[in-house]
């Protein structure tokens, strides 16, 4: 892309995007910094106290949504905390290697989901065994994650039953 393809793209974002952009000017080819810095200008964004200012206040969402959400802990030996299940509108961009989807939190005991805490939009670097994720918005509670994790759990509680008596009714041959 070009300087005037940038100046295009950058002139369609809003102010929070072309914000958010700033942040990371070391992410961007020299044509695209020159766009970002000539649109800032031309919206009064492009004072380096402008962008510190919102670098704050993106700090504080940040921290807002970990509050929001809480942290997910988990007492693995003892299968209680809390835990999210499900990934509903899955999205992932092959080129960033960004997935994301929404999630519901629900307060476990035993491994198996009672409460749900809450559904989020979340973000996250797709990596093997990645946990660390971006929320991304609070949404309303999402009942058919909610009902497909507890029918998961009610057919596994079913099926580790039903296992269990098979083997307590098998006698030994002696």
């Amino acid at each position: 892309m070009q300087f005037s393809d940038f100046a295009k793209e950058y002139a369609a974002k809003t102010d929070e995007e072309l914000l958010r952009l700033a942040l990371a000017p070391d992410q961007l080819t020299e044509d695209a910094n020159c766009a970002l810095s000539a649109e800032l200008r031309s919206r009064g964004l492009g004072e380096n106290e402008r962008i510190a200012e919102f670098q704050q206040e993106e700090q504080g969402r940040e921290q807002q949504q970990e509050e929001d959400t809480g942290q997910l802990w988990f007492l693995h030996p003892y299968g209680i905390g809390r835990k999210r299940f499900g990934k509903a509108g899955y999205v992932f961009d092959s080129i960033s290697g960004l997935e994301e989807f929404s999630t519901t939190v629900f307060i476990v005991m035993f491994w198996l989901p009672l409460i749900p805490t809450g559904t989020y939009r979340v973000r996250r670097k797709k990596q093997l065994l990645s946990s660390h994720m971006e929320v991304l918005e609070r949404l309303p509670l999402d009942w058919t994650q909610v009902l497909t994790a507890w029918l998961i759990a009610v057919g596994c509680l079913i099926g580790f039953v039903w296992v269990w008596r098979l083997l307590i009714s098998i006698k030994p041959h002696i």
